[in-house]
């Protein structure tokens, strides 16, 4: 089969693809036939061995987030999963024709789904939802600023912030600005020709925003400091950028009664126990909710897919295009 495999740690150049043979499921195992995976942001972070939570072991092959169809099951593993359209997430190697998942952590795709859709419906929808809801307790009133605006998680979470009745604001490039407006944001802030710090003050009177959500991070991050609002809150969701500086609690945080904190959406959707997942099904099956999709790539392109993405040139999602629209 065909496979991209990263041998070693490294940049986009270590990601090969190559022919090798197909997986086979263990005890308690799927093997999926994979329509389409996406480039989440943790094959980039987990290739160049940026992250230490759930990260891969070397030689891997990348595919956080993939749809397909079950196609054979190890023992243990009930034979009637054999044919059915599932999306898996976190178990890595979407970026092959074929993938070795735990059974029991696939998700059936939502009827009326496509594969597509199929495809990126779970981390950056939850992840959004999760981060205005169930962390920023957004209301009525209240204000957001996501960063990287053109990213998954900020296209969705403006349309939901929006519609829980708050102000949204997001920071991007000067050539994203307009894909960026499509997407429900009230403020789109160029921040490489504006003092986007600045600018969220003007905009809110000095006030400062009640939610920011980072998921660049880096050397810069301690201005959201600054651009929160008092009893505000920074949540950091990546780190792009590189790590943030350490906080300085005295100085950053007390004075403003500021709150700092990271994100994992698997720990929030435990909270729920997944109350919210048939709203958000509608809202997408239903286009209430746009994803983002903004363009579809052969497996080859994985390589030059991740050199964009940490140049920061990519706008929505972007999918890799594997056994494509697959028929049960």
């Amino acid at each position: 089969m065909r496979a991209i495999v990263a041998d070693v740690p490294g940049g986009p150049e270590v990601l090969v693809l190559k022919d090798i043979p197909a997986p086979e499921p263990g005890p308690g195992q799927a093997r999926v036939r994979v329509a389409y995976s996406d480039l989440n942001p943790l094959d980039t972070h987990a290739r160049a061995k940026r992250v230490a939570w759930n990260a891969p072991t070397f030689p891997y092959t990348p595919g956080y987030e993939y749809s397909g169809l079950v196609d054979r099951v190890g023992e243990g593993v009930d034979a009637a999963l054999v044919g059915r359209r599932v999306a898996s997430v976190g178990e890595w190697g979407g970026n092959a024709e074929y993938a070795i998942a735990t059974a029991a952590r696939l998700s059936m795709i939502p009827d009326g789904f496509d594969w597509q859709t199929g495809t990126i419906y779970q981390t950056g929808t939850y992840s959004a939802w999760h981060l205005v809801h169930t962390v920023g307790k957004l209301k009525p009133g209240m204000s957001v600023l996501f960063h990287s605006g053109a990213g998954s998680v900020a296209i969705m979470g403006a349309q939901i912030a929006r519609e829980a009745g708050a102000t949204v604001f997001t920071t991007c490039s000067p050539s994203k600005v307009d894909f960026v407006r499509g997407f429900g944001a009230h403020h789109v802030i160029n921040y490489r020709d504006t003092d986007w710090v600045a600018e969220v003050k003007r905009l809110t009177d000095g006030r400062g925003v009640d939610l920011i959500i980072d998921g660049v991070a880096g050397p810069e991050a301690p201005r959201n400091y600054d651009a929160v609002a008092n009893l505000g809150e920074v949540v950091y969701i990546g780190a792009l950028g590189g790590f943030p500086p350490p906080v300085d609690i005295s100085r950053q945080l007390y004075a403003k009664t500021i709150a700092v904190r990271g994100f994992v959406v698997y720990v929030a959707m435990a909270a729920t126990k997944g109350a919210e997942k048939p709203a958000i099904h509608e809202a997408l099956r239903t286009g209430r909710w746009k994803t983002g999709i903004t363009g579809v790539y052969d497996l080859a392109e994985v390589p030059e897919l991740h050199r964009k993405f940490e140049n920061r040139e990519l706008f929505g999602k972007s999918l890799i295009r594997v056994g494509e629209d697959l028929e049960s």
